[in-house]
Parts: structure tokens; sequence; C-alpha cells
């Protein structure tokens, strides 16, 4: 787990700073503290800078060092994130001949990469974002991994070359660019940043989509690029689909608990310690579960306290009490300015603007993980996606039924949901809020921010199905957004998140599985329920209500509030064109107003990211430095 970065540069037209690495390693540097490496290659008349930081978990000896060289191949790799079956993958390419100096996936990835191309990234279990360059070829790739769980960002500079990096912000600055206000836009209207068609907040930086790759071509009279896709999501979830036909509703769950069990054995591999993320909810509990199994002595954090019956405290403290999961309880006692500081390093550590302050409270949890000297923390993100957890798919399931004309499956789905609004009565505040988000053609006016709104339709077309509709989420209108928060929060503090929800074989099969698997009994993620049964207490696996960060509504009155006044009220010339007009800012930025009203609270949090959208996370105020 690190952070890369490179340049592609004409030195003949194009201005070479002499610190060019180190400016682009000081991006990066928090991704990966333990240690870093860079390397300039002469390729055609052009220069080709490699950089990379590293977080040492898997071979922390020096024979792991990046940038890393294959003089077999030629090969050079660059690379951030873990390849989990590298072990199997390894004995593979031993069986080819290839012989091996480290233990740890990133020699296994260079090697992989020179024995089969573009066709290794099918036998890779992991996440991954990785450039490769071969010199004598002219080839620089980039690529990244099937659900896009660690950026990538490229853009053009102004003499030709190219740049890219795991910092979206680096990119920004070196090619000059602006913000892009129909992603801020979206973002504050559906809390939807990230999605497959754009991953970064200002014009001209790209991102390589999710499961695809950009080649450039390197000449002495040109750059060319390409680009290609090598992972279909759709068609490997239609495909396996297909295969669950022959298979009894038993058989299917037996297939997904092999599965998930697989998945977090895999994440478990490691020459660091791993602890894991807990909220009380059915997913990280889920993989804490598994987890112990594994770990002795397993270590859990949460975001709360069993004294706060608002956080997930006392859920976590009887999960702790029923398995023997050792608990941190990160519920800081906040003063204004250590707010203001929380606040200010997630700005930071994101580079993007973020929905919530449940944000803050995430980035609070990993600084705890990391002060702990835990390195890799397994999570449970991806499982709502997967399982159909969110509520809105109770609806989606319901819509397909009708559609296909099955009267059992509507009255089986109309009692689930009717049930669901019984004993989730008491959140029915908390739903509505969410409903604009999927009002359809609804564009609501902002109160701050002087933009157009636009219209998504975050439901999906009519003849949509449940399936296709999860599919959306981890593609589009979910998982890129949440992806991104807890990559940026977690490597923020130099820890490694991983989420065993993500691996594609089980995401696969769990997409697949008909809707009767999915929703039953007024149950969202029947399936996972009844495959966890014998490992997850039954309060938490049979419990309807869903949970997440409890984040106190105090805390605008205790000091954010005030914090983001301060920031927009300070910035106004820089953000006057950004700003509504005729808006009493007083009276909208209240305490009263921001901590009653949700979208109005996402619109100062854009505001005080649009006052500074590059932030130099060396100078982050109270951030715990590491390496």
């Amino acid at each position: 787990m690190c952070g890369i970065a490179g340049k592609i540069i004409n030195p003949a037209i194009e201005p070479e700073p002499a610190a060019t690495s180190a400016a682009q390693l000081r991006a990066i540097r928090q991704r990966g503290p333990d240690s870093d490496g860079s390397q300039v290659i002469d390729c055609y008349g052009r220069r080709v800078h490699l950089v990379h930081s590293r977080l040492s978990v898997i071979d922390l000896s020096d024979r792991s060092q990046q940038p890393m060289h294959d003089p077999v191949s030629g090969w050079w790799l660059v690379y951030n994130g873990e390849i989990y079956n590298y072990l199997e993958v390894r004995a593979e390419l031993q069986a080819q001949g290839w012989s091996f100096k480290s233990n740890g996936d990133t020699e296994v990835l260079l090697k992989a990469w020179a024995q089969w191309g573009v066709k290794a990234l099918d036998r890779l279990n992991g996440m991954f974002a990785f450039a490769a360059f071969h010199p004598d070829r002219g080839e620089l790739w980039l690529v990244r991994d099937r659900f896009g769980v660690k950026p990538l960002a490229w853009g053009r500079l102004p003499q030709g070359g190219i740049v890219f990096s795991s910092s979206v912000a680096s990119v920004a600055r070196d090619i000059g660019s602006e913000i892009d206000t129909q992603y801020c836009a979206r973002g504050v209207r559906y809390k939807v940043y990230e999605t497959a068609g754009a991953g970064a907040p200002f014009n001209d930086v790209r991102t390589v989509p999710a499961g695809n790759w950009v080649r450039f071509t390197l000449s002495r009279s040109d750059l060319e690029s390409c680009q290609g896709q090598w992972y279909d999501l759709n068609a490997s979830v239609a495909a396996v689909s297909q295969s669950l036909m022959r298979y009894s509703d038993d058989e299917m769950l037996q297939q997904c608990r092999t599965l998930l069990e697989s998945a977090v054995s895999l994440r478990l591999r490691s020459d660091v310690p791993v602890a894991v993320s807990l909220s009380g909810g059915l997913d990280s509990s889920t993989v804490a579960s598994l987890a112990r199994r594994g770990v002795e002595q397993l270590h859990g954090f949460t975001y709360g306290s069993p004294g706060a019956p608002c956080s997930e405290g006392p859920e976590v403290r009887k999960f702790s009490d029923a398995t023997g999961v050792r608990v941190t309880y990160v519920w800081p006692d906040f003063d204004k300015k250590s707010l203001s500081d929380a606040l200010e390093r997630t700005l930071a550590f994101q580079e993007a603007p973020f929905a919530s302050l449940s944000v803050v409270a995430q980035n609070e949890v990993y600084r705890a993980v990391r002060e702990a000297n835990f390195k890799v923390l397994l999570g449970g993100q991806g499982g709502d996606e997967l399982f159909a957890g969110y509520r809105k798919f109770f609806v989606v399931a319901m819509r397909e039924a009708v559609n296909q004309r099955n009267a059992w499956s509507m009255v089986s789905l109309l009692v689930s949901f009717g049930m669901m609004l019984i004993h989730e009565a008491g959140q029915a505040r908390m739903y509505w809020q969410n409903v604009d988000r999927y009002r359809k053609n609804v564009a609501k006016d902002f109160r701050l921010l002087d933009w157009e709104p636009i219209t998504e339709n975050l439901w999906g077309t009519q003849e949509m199905t449940l399936s296709n509709r999860q599919i959306e989420d981890v593609q589009t209108w979910s998982l890129p957004t949440l992806l991104r928060y807890e990559d940026r929060n977690s490597m923020g503090y130099g820890v490694e998140s991983r989420l065993p929800f993500m691996d594609y074989r089980l995401m696969e099969l769990a997409l697949a599985l008909p809707t009767r698997l999915k929703i039953r009994d007024g149950y969202g993620k029947w399936a996972l329920r009844k495959l966890v049964a014998g490992s997850v207490p039954d309060f938490v696996r049979m419990n309807r209500k869903k949970r997440g960060f409890d984040v106190t509504q105090a805390w605008i009155k205790e000091g954010i509030g005030e914090r983001l006044r301060s920031m927009i009220f300070d910035h106004r010339c820089v953000l006057s064109g950004h700003l509504r007009r005729g808006g009493n800012l007083d009276k909208l930025l209240s305490d009263q107003a921001l901590a009653t009203d949700s979208t109005l609270l996402n619109e100062a949090l854009m505001l005080a990211w649009l006052a500074k959208p590059i932030r130099d996370y060396a100078t982050t105020p109270a951030g715990t430095r590491f390496g």
C-alpha cells in the first residue's frame, strides 16, 4: 500500500524543475511514510520520472522497494495496493520459469505483467493502481483495479507532457486546473461525487476508470494515448447469474459463505498486525467475526462510546462482550480548536469536497488506528451494495416484481416493506431527509451556492432489475464516493484499509443472487444474515436497523459552525464567483440552520473546500506524523 506518481516531459521544450520528483513525492508522502524512491529514465528524447512512497505491509525488507525493475523483461513498476492472492500467482509464475528475489507482491505483479501483459489482470485478486513502463517499447501503462478502490489520476502538462499521481490535487496543481463545478454541484445535491465517469473535482484532471487501463506510447515526434477496459462487471454478473440457475438456494448460500470466508482469509495476509473497523452493524461485525478465527486477540476500532447511547458504542460493547474482540472507542472530547483541526485535516486528506461530518469522524478513527501502531484495518464497506442492504432496494425490488407480474414476489416484498417501516419508524426523520435525492427530475435550488442545480435519476430506469440497480450503486451512485472517503482518510495516516466485500468473486456472486435471497421477511441483506448464522451474534445478525457513524449535531455549536463561518467569510473574495447573491449568510450559516438542515451543511462544507481547494498535507494542524 503506497503512493505513486510520475511524469513524462520533453526537456527540450518543457522546463524541468530541479525538484520534479521531490515535489511529486511531497504530495503522496503520507500514503507511504516508511520509505520512498524515484527513477528518471530517458526515452526517445523524453524524460520519464517514476516516484513511489512506501507503506511496508508485506515483505518489509528493502528487496520490495520501488520503483522496481525487472532486468529480464525490461519493465519498470510503481504500484499502490495489495494483491491478496500473490502467493498463488507467484507459484504459477514459478511454474513458468520465473525466479524471485523478494517475498512480496510487488515483484509478483511486475513479473506477472511481464509474462502475460493485460491478461495478467484477470488473475489478480486485490486492489491496485500501478504504472508500468518499458523504455525500449516506449510504453507507459496506467492500470486501475476492478472497482477503483485505489486512486489514479493523470493530466496533460501545458507543454504536452503528462503527469500522473495517487493525488488528484497534485495533478491539478501541475496542470493548472480549475474547479469542475458540475462535479461539485452533483455532489452537494445527491451526495455523489465520484462516479464511473468523473473522479476528480478539477477540470482536465482525468482518472483511470475502474477496470480500465490507459497506455501512452512515446516516439521522437509524438506522445499518443489510448484507453481500454479490462473488466466488465455487468458481463461478469450476467455470466454468474446464468450459472446459478442450476443451483438450489442452499447451494447458492453455501457458495457465498465459502467466498466470504476466503475473502476475509486472503485479507489477513500481512507481515504487520491487522485490526478491524466496527460499527455495531452487520457488515463490519461479519468481517470481525470471521477475522477473529485467524487473528489472536483481534483488536477493533469504533467511533463511539459505551456510555453514549446516540453512538455506536453500546452495540459494539455488546459485540465485544460476546466475541472477545478488544475494542478501542474513539470518542474525543473536542474543544473548538481540536474540532477545527479535525475538519482541516479531513479537507486536506480528501483533496475533494465531502458530504456530512461523518467523514470527519471516520478520519478520527483512522488517526486512532495509526496511533495504536496498526497499519492494516479490515472494514465492511460494500456489504450494503452487494447484498441489497439499502432501504431503496425494497422499492426497486417491488418495481421489478410488478414488471415481471410475479404476484407471489409482490406480496412477499410488500410484507417485507411493511415490516421494515414498522421496525424503523423511529428513524423516519432520517429517511425523509434523504427523499429529495431520489425524487425524479426535481432540481432543488441551492441557497448558498450560485450554481444551476442538476438532475439525476438515482432510482434507475423503470425496467431496471434489482441486480442491475445494485450494479449502478457499485459503479456510480454509492461505492465510488464511499471508497474515496475511505482511501483518503486511511492513507492520510498511512493505514491500509482492506475490504473483504470488495472481493470480485464475492461481488459477482452476491449481485447475481435472485431477489428472493436478498430481501425477505422484512430484512434487507437476507442472504448475508442467513449465511453468517452461528458466526455473528443474533442481536446483530437479526437487527433490522441500519447503523453508520453517529456524529452529534453538538459539533456544530461546539466549534464546527464557527470554523465554517470563518472559512467562508474570510475568503469571500475567492468565493465570490460561487456564492449566491442576495442570501442572508448570517442566518443561513447560523449554528441552528447548519445543525437542522443537512443539505445546508453540505453547501457550507463545499464552500469551505472551495476556499482552498489544494491544501498542503504537511501544514495541516495537529496531525500525527509518521515515518
